[in-house]
C-alpha cells in the first residue's frame, strides 16, 4: 500500500481529475478524508513546581538562604 497525503484544501473537480487519472492508469484509488490535526499550545512545565507543590516555600526566602550560606 502506497499512500498520497495532499496537504492543502483542493478543488473537488481537481481531485476528481486526478482519480480519473489514477483509474485510467489502472491503479485503484480511493480517498479518504482526515479530519485537521489541532495543535495544543503546551503550558510551560518547571520542574521544581511539581516537586515543591506540596510544601509552602516562597523563591524570596529560598534566595535569601542560599545567600545567607555563601557568604
Amino acid at each position: 500500500m502506497i499512500q498520497l497525503i495532499l496537504k492543502n484544501n483542493i478543488e473537488q473537480n481537481k481531485i476528481e481529475a486526478l482519480l480519473s487519472l489514477l483509474k485510467s492508469w489502472n491503479i485503484e484509488a480511493e480517498i479518504k478524508t482526515i479530519p485537521p490535526v489541532v495543535i495544543k499550545k503546551e503550558k510551560e512545565f518547571s520542574l521544581s513546581a511539581g516537586i515543591w507543590k506540596d510544601y509552602d516555600i516562597d523563591a524570596e526566602v529560598l534566595r535569601k538562604q542560599s545567600w545567607n550560606r555563601i557568604q
